[in-house]
Protein backbone atom coordinates (compact mmCIF):
# COMPACT_ATOMS: atom_id res chain seq x y z
CA UNK A 1 0.00 0.00 0.00
CA UNK A 2 1.52 3.31 -1.04
CA UNK A 3 2.02 5.89 1.67
CA UNK A 4 0.71 9.38 0.98
CA UNK A 5 3.24 12.15 1.53
CA UNK A 6 2.17 14.45 4.37
CA UNK A 7 2.22 18.21 3.80
CA UNK A 8 4.89 20.10 5.70
CA UNK A 9 3.38 21.25 9.02
CA UNK A 10 4.06 24.85 10.07
CA UNK A 11 4.57 25.91 13.69
CA UNK A 12 1.25 27.79 13.52
CA UNK A 13 -0.61 24.72 12.23
CA UNK A 14 0.97 22.59 14.96
CA UNK A 15 -0.15 25.05 17.64
CA UNK A 16 -3.71 25.08 16.25
CA UNK A 17 -3.85 21.28 16.26
CA UNK A 18 -2.44 21.17 19.79
CA UNK A 19 -5.08 23.60 21.03
CA UNK A 20 -7.85 21.36 19.67
CA UNK A 21 -6.28 18.29 21.28
CA UNK A 22 -5.89 19.96 24.68
CA UNK A 23 -9.44 21.37 24.73
CA UNK A 24 -11.33 18.09 24.45
CA UNK A 25 -11.26 14.58 25.89
CA UNK A 26 -12.22 13.27 22.45
CA UNK A 27 -9.11 13.29 20.27
CA UNK A 28 -9.74 14.69 16.80
CA UNK A 29 -8.09 12.36 14.26
CA UNK A 30 -7.02 15.13 11.87
CA UNK A 31 -5.48 17.18 14.69
CA UNK A 32 -3.72 14.11 16.02
CA UNK A 33 -2.28 13.39 12.57
CA UNK A 34 -1.03 16.99 12.32
CA UNK A 35 0.55 16.76 15.77
CA UNK A 36 2.26 13.49 14.90
CA UNK A 37 3.57 14.88 11.60
CA UNK A 38 4.97 17.89 13.50
CA UNK A 39 6.63 15.49 15.92
CA UNK A 40 8.21 13.46 13.11
CA UNK A 41 9.54 16.67 11.52
CA UNK A 42 11.79 16.97 14.58
CA UNK A 43 13.77 13.89 13.50
CA UNK A 44 16.25 15.70 11.24
CA UNK A 45 16.99 18.70 13.51
CA UNK A 46 17.36 16.39 16.50
CA UNK A 47 19.76 14.17 14.58
CA UNK A 48 21.83 17.24 13.64
CA UNK A 49 21.96 18.26 17.29
CA UNK A 50 22.99 14.70 18.19
CA UNK A 51 25.90 14.83 15.73
CA UNK A 52 27.13 18.09 17.30
CA UNK A 53 26.86 16.48 20.70
CA UNK A 54 28.96 13.51 19.60
CA UNK A 55 31.71 15.97 18.66
CA UNK A 56 31.45 17.51 22.11
CA UNK A 57 31.52 14.09 23.77
CA UNK A 58 34.99 13.35 22.37
CA UNK A 59 36.42 15.69 25.02
CA UNK A 60 35.17 13.53 27.90
CA UNK A 61 36.27 9.98 28.66
CA UNK A 62 33.42 7.50 28.84
CA UNK A 63 30.78 10.04 27.78
CA UNK A 64 27.54 8.68 26.34
CA UNK A 65 25.26 10.56 23.93
CA UNK A 66 21.66 9.76 23.03
CA UNK A 67 18.65 11.21 21.26
CA UNK A 68 14.96 10.50 21.04
CA UNK A 69 11.61 12.04 20.10
CA UNK A 70 9.07 12.57 22.84
CA UNK A 71 6.26 10.01 22.61
CA UNK A 72 2.84 11.27 21.45
CA UNK A 73 1.26 10.09 24.68
CA UNK A 74 3.74 12.23 26.65
CA UNK A 75 3.10 15.24 24.39
CA UNK A 76 -0.66 14.90 24.88
CA UNK A 77 -0.25 14.63 28.67
CA UNK A 78 1.79 17.83 28.65
CA UNK A 79 -0.76 19.71 26.51
CA UNK A 80 -3.62 18.55 28.73
CA UNK A 81 -1.86 19.24 32.04
CA UNK A 82 -4.00 21.19 34.49
CA UNK A 83 -3.39 24.96 34.76
CA UNK A 84 -0.89 24.93 31.89
CA UNK A 85 -0.68 27.00 28.73
CA UNK A 86 1.59 24.76 26.67
CA UNK A 87 1.41 25.22 22.90
CA UNK A 88 2.40 22.36 20.62
CA UNK A 89 4.29 24.65 18.24
CA UNK A 90 6.26 26.12 21.13
CA UNK A 91 7.22 22.92 22.96
CA UNK A 92 11.00 22.80 23.24
CA UNK A 93 11.43 19.15 24.20
CA UNK A 94 9.78 17.20 21.37
CA UNK A 95 13.27 16.51 20.09
CA UNK A 96 15.75 15.77 22.84
CA UNK A 97 19.44 14.86 23.15
CA UNK A 98 21.35 13.84 26.24
CA UNK A 99 25.02 13.81 27.22
CA UNK A 100 26.13 11.87 30.28
CA UNK A 101 29.54 12.71 31.73
CA UNK A 102 31.48 11.89 34.87
CA UNK A 103 31.34 15.04 36.99
CA UNK A 104 29.57 18.36 37.51
CA UNK A 105 32.64 20.19 36.23
CA UNK A 106 32.44 18.23 32.98
CA UNK A 107 28.75 19.16 32.65
CA UNK A 108 29.60 22.86 32.51
CA UNK A 109 32.68 22.32 30.34
CA UNK A 110 30.50 20.42 27.86
CA UNK A 111 27.91 23.20 27.86
CA UNK A 112 30.57 25.73 26.84
CA UNK A 113 31.79 23.54 23.99
CA UNK A 114 28.27 22.92 22.73
CA UNK A 115 27.45 26.64 22.74
CA UNK A 116 30.20 27.09 20.15
CA UNK A 117 28.65 24.41 17.91
CA UNK A 118 24.94 25.27 18.04
CA UNK A 119 22.65 28.30 18.22
CA UNK A 120 22.02 28.62 21.95
CA UNK A 121 18.60 29.94 22.99
CA UNK A 122 17.72 29.21 26.60
CA UNK A 123 19.17 27.57 29.74
CA UNK A 124 17.51 25.79 32.65
CA UNK A 125 20.11 24.84 35.25
CA UNK A 126 18.53 22.30 37.59
CA UNK A 127 21.92 21.44 39.08
CA UNK A 128 22.40 24.91 40.55
CA UNK A 129 18.70 25.00 41.50
CA UNK A 130 17.18 21.50 41.77
CA UNK A 131 13.47 21.03 41.20
CA UNK A 132 11.32 20.26 44.23
CA UNK A 133 10.83 16.73 42.91
CA UNK A 134 14.59 16.16 43.22
CA UNK A 135 15.26 16.37 39.48
CA UNK A 136 18.77 17.64 38.68
CA UNK A 137 20.27 18.20 35.23
CA UNK A 138 21.56 21.01 33.03
CA UNK A 139 19.17 21.84 30.17
CA UNK A 140 19.98 23.96 27.15
CA UNK A 141 17.57 24.70 24.32
CA UNK A 142 19.12 25.13 20.86
CA UNK A 143 17.55 26.35 17.64
CA UNK A 144 18.31 24.06 14.70
CA UNK A 145 17.05 25.36 11.32
CA UNK A 146 15.64 22.84 8.81
CA UNK A 147 13.40 23.71 5.86
CA UNK A 148 12.79 27.28 6.95
CA UNK A 149 11.78 26.36 10.52
CA UNK A 150 14.05 26.88 13.53
CA UNK A 151 13.23 23.80 15.60
CA UNK A 152 13.80 23.97 19.33
CA UNK A 153 15.80 20.98 20.53
CA UNK A 154 16.45 20.28 24.18
CA UNK A 155 19.85 19.04 25.32
CA UNK A 156 20.24 17.55 28.77
CA UNK A 157 23.74 17.35 30.20
CA UNK A 158 24.06 15.42 33.44
CA UNK A 159 26.45 13.39 35.54
CA UNK A 160 26.21 9.63 35.84
CA UNK A 161 24.94 10.05 39.40
CA UNK A 162 22.21 12.45 38.29
CA UNK A 163 21.24 10.02 35.54
CA UNK A 164 21.22 7.17 38.03
CA UNK A 165 18.66 9.05 40.13
CA UNK A 166 16.49 9.64 37.04
CA UNK A 167 16.75 5.89 36.44
CA UNK A 168 15.38 5.33 39.92
CA UNK A 169 12.39 7.58 39.23
CA UNK A 170 11.62 5.61 36.06
CA UNK A 171 11.93 2.35 37.98
CA UNK A 172 9.63 3.39 40.82
CA UNK A 173 7.08 4.63 38.30
CA UNK A 174 7.17 1.36 36.36
CA UNK A 175 6.92 -0.86 39.43
CA UNK A 176 3.97 0.97 40.99
CA UNK A 177 2.23 2.16 37.81
CA UNK A 178 2.52 5.90 38.53
CA UNK A 179 4.14 8.73 36.57
CA UNK A 180 6.27 10.13 39.40
CA UNK A 181 7.78 12.64 36.95
CA UNK A 182 4.39 14.31 36.45
CA UNK A 183 3.61 17.39 38.63
CA UNK A 184 -0.09 16.53 38.47
CA UNK A 185 0.54 13.00 39.73
CA UNK A 186 2.89 14.14 42.48
CA UNK A 187 0.36 16.72 43.72
CA UNK A 188 -2.27 14.04 44.33
CA UNK A 189 -0.14 11.39 46.05
CA UNK A 190 -1.16 10.00 49.43
CA UNK A 191 -0.05 7.31 51.85
CA UNK A 192 2.69 4.98 50.63
CA UNK A 193 2.70 6.64 47.21
CA UNK A 194 3.65 9.91 48.88
CA UNK A 195 6.32 8.13 50.92
CA UNK A 196 7.90 6.80 47.73
CA UNK A 197 7.94 10.28 46.27
CA UNK A 198 9.57 11.55 49.45
CA UNK A 199 12.17 8.78 49.18
CA UNK A 200 13.09 9.99 45.68
CA UNK A 201 13.42 13.59 46.90
CA UNK A 202 15.62 12.57 49.83
CA UNK A 203 17.89 10.34 47.75
CA UNK A 204 18.40 13.16 45.25
CA UNK A 205 19.23 15.48 48.15
CA UNK A 206 21.97 13.13 49.33
CA UNK A 207 23.31 12.75 45.79
CA UNK A 208 23.42 16.55 45.36
CA UNK A 209 25.39 17.02 48.57
CA UNK A 210 27.73 14.23 47.50
CA UNK A 211 28.48 16.22 44.34
CA UNK A 212 29.01 19.42 46.36
CA UNK A 213 25.95 21.16 44.90
CA UNK A 214 22.78 22.66 46.41
CA UNK A 215 20.32 20.22 47.92
CA UNK A 216 16.67 19.76 47.09
CA UNK A 217 14.27 22.49 48.29
CA UNK A 218 11.99 21.56 51.19
CA UNK A 219 14.39 18.91 52.51
CA UNK A 220 15.25 20.02 56.03
CA UNK A 221 17.37 18.56 58.78
CA UNK A 222 20.93 17.31 58.98
CA UNK A 223 22.33 14.37 57.06
CA UNK A 224 21.65 11.97 59.91
CA UNK A 225 17.97 12.94 59.94
CA UNK A 226 17.67 12.52 56.17
CA UNK A 227 19.29 9.09 56.32
CA UNK A 228 16.98 7.99 59.16
CA UNK A 229 13.94 9.09 57.16
CA UNK A 230 15.08 7.18 54.07
CA UNK A 231 15.65 4.08 56.21
CA UNK A 232 12.17 4.37 57.75
CA UNK A 233 10.50 4.74 54.34
CA UNK A 234 12.33 1.73 52.93
CA UNK A 235 11.40 -0.36 55.97
CA UNK A 236 7.67 0.45 55.85
CA UNK A 237 7.16 0.40 52.05
CA UNK A 238 9.63 -2.39 51.06
CA UNK A 239 10.51 -0.14 48.12
CA UNK A 240 14.03 -1.39 47.46
CA UNK A 241 12.94 -5.03 47.63
CA UNK A 242 10.19 -4.30 45.09
CA UNK A 243 12.71 -2.66 42.76
CA UNK A 244 15.03 -5.66 42.95
CA UNK A 245 12.20 -8.06 42.19
CA UNK A 246 11.07 -6.01 39.19
CA UNK A 247 14.58 -5.87 37.75
CA UNK A 248 14.93 -9.65 37.76
CA UNK A 249 11.88 -10.06 35.49
CA UNK A 250 13.22 -8.06 32.53
CA UNK A 251 14.81 -9.80 29.55
CA UNK A 252 17.71 -7.86 28.02
CA UNK A 253 18.94 -8.93 24.58
CA UNK A 254 22.03 -7.42 22.95
CA UNK A 255 22.76 -7.78 19.25
CA UNK A 256 26.12 -6.08 18.69
CA UNK A 257 29.84 -6.65 18.26
CA UNK A 258 33.08 -4.79 18.99
CA UNK A 259 32.81 -2.63 15.84
CA UNK A 260 29.55 -0.99 16.93
CA UNK A 261 29.51 2.57 18.24
CA UNK A 262 25.81 3.40 17.79
CA UNK A 263 23.00 1.52 19.51
CA UNK A 264 19.22 1.47 19.38
CA UNK A 265 17.67 0.79 22.77
CA UNK A 266 14.17 -0.57 22.20
CA UNK A 267 11.81 -1.22 25.12
CA UNK A 268 8.58 -3.20 25.18
CA UNK A 269 6.94 -2.90 28.61
CA UNK A 270 4.14 -5.37 27.95
CA UNK A 271 6.48 -8.32 27.49
CA UNK A 272 9.28 -6.88 29.69
CA UNK A 273 11.75 -6.99 26.81
CA UNK A 274 14.70 -4.67 26.25
CA UNK A 275 16.55 -4.97 22.93
CA UNK A 276 19.96 -3.38 22.31
CA UNK A 277 20.88 -3.36 18.60
CA UNK A 278 24.34 -2.20 17.52
CA UNK A 279 25.48 -0.40 14.35
CA UNK A 280 29.03 0.51 13.29
CA UNK A 281 27.92 3.78 11.59
CA UNK A 282 25.55 6.58 12.48
CA UNK A 283 23.68 6.61 9.15
CA UNK A 284 22.48 3.02 9.40
CA UNK A 285 21.44 3.46 13.03
CA UNK A 286 19.64 6.72 12.28
CA UNK A 287 17.83 5.25 9.26
CA UNK A 288 16.47 2.43 11.40
CA UNK A 289 15.47 4.88 14.14
CA UNK A 290 13.58 7.01 11.61
CA UNK A 291 11.83 3.93 10.25
CA UNK A 292 10.63 2.94 13.70
CA UNK A 293 9.38 6.45 14.48
CA UNK A 294 7.65 7.07 11.14
CA UNK A 295 5.66 3.86 11.47
CA UNK A 296 3.53 5.75 13.95
CA UNK A 297 1.85 7.73 11.13
CA UNK A 298 0.30 5.77 8.27
CA UNK A 299 -2.13 6.65 5.52
CA UNK A 300 -4.67 4.02 4.56
CA UNK A 301 -7.52 3.85 2.03
CA UNK A 302 -7.11 7.26 0.48
CA UNK A 303 -7.40 9.98 3.08
CA UNK A 304 -8.07 7.88 6.18
CA UNK A 305 -5.29 8.52 8.69
CA UNK A 306 -4.25 5.91 11.22
CA UNK A 307 -2.20 7.27 14.11
CA UNK A 308 -0.52 4.92 16.56
CA UNK A 309 2.56 4.66 18.70
CA UNK A 310 5.54 2.78 17.21
CA UNK A 311 5.94 -0.93 17.96
CA UNK A 312 8.14 -0.23 20.99
CA UNK A 313 7.17 1.86 24.02
CA UNK A 314 10.45 3.70 23.86
CA UNK A 315 13.31 3.86 21.36
CA UNK A 316 16.53 5.79 21.98
CA UNK A 317 19.58 6.15 19.72
CA UNK A 318 22.80 6.09 21.74
CA UNK A 319 26.46 6.76 20.88
CA UNK A 320 28.80 4.88 23.20
CA UNK A 321 32.12 3.07 23.24
CA UNK A 322 30.43 -0.33 23.55
CA UNK A 323 27.26 -2.09 24.62
CA UNK A 324 28.88 -2.66 28.03
CA UNK A 325 29.45 1.08 28.49
CA UNK A 326 25.73 1.65 27.88
CA UNK A 327 24.95 -0.63 30.79
CA UNK A 328 27.34 1.29 33.05
CA UNK A 329 26.60 4.85 31.88
CA UNK A 330 23.36 5.09 29.92
CA UNK A 331 21.05 3.48 32.43
CA UNK A 332 17.32 3.28 32.02
CA UNK A 333 14.92 1.71 34.45
CA UNK A 334 15.54 -1.80 33.16
CA UNK A 335 19.34 -1.67 33.22
CA UNK A 336 20.17 0.74 36.03
CA UNK A 337 18.03 -0.31 38.98
CA UNK A 338 20.80 -2.26 40.70
CA UNK A 339 23.17 0.70 40.44
CA UNK A 340 20.55 3.08 41.83
CA UNK A 341 19.84 0.82 44.78
CA UNK A 342 23.55 0.46 45.51
CA UNK A 343 24.17 4.22 45.50
CA UNK A 344 21.15 4.91 47.71
CA UNK A 345 22.36 2.35 50.23
CA UNK A 346 25.85 3.83 50.10
CA UNK A 347 24.66 7.44 50.53
CA UNK A 348 22.16 6.68 53.27
CA UNK A 349 24.08 4.03 55.19
CA UNK A 350 21.47 1.33 54.46
CA UNK A 351 22.43 -2.33 54.31
CA UNK A 352 19.48 -4.21 52.83
CA UNK A 353 21.21 -6.52 50.34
Amino acid sequence: MAEKQQDHVSRKAATKAGALLSASDELDTASLATAQAWRVQHLEPTARCFEALTQCAKHFEGAVVSYRLKRMTSILRKLQRRNSNFELGALDDIGGCRLIVGSVREVYDAAKILDDLLDHWKIKDYIAAPQRSGYRSYHAIYKVPVGGIAYRIEVQIRTRLQHLWATGVEAVGEVYGLEYKSPDVRASLEGEEQKRDRFLMLSSHLFALEEGKPGVPDVKGDLAAVRREISAICETTHLLEDLRAARSGILVQADSDERDEYFLLCLSREIQFFDVVGFPEFQAANDEYKRLEKEALRIEDGNDVVVAEPEFDNVVLVKAESADSIKSSYLNYSLGVDGFISRVEQASGLSLS
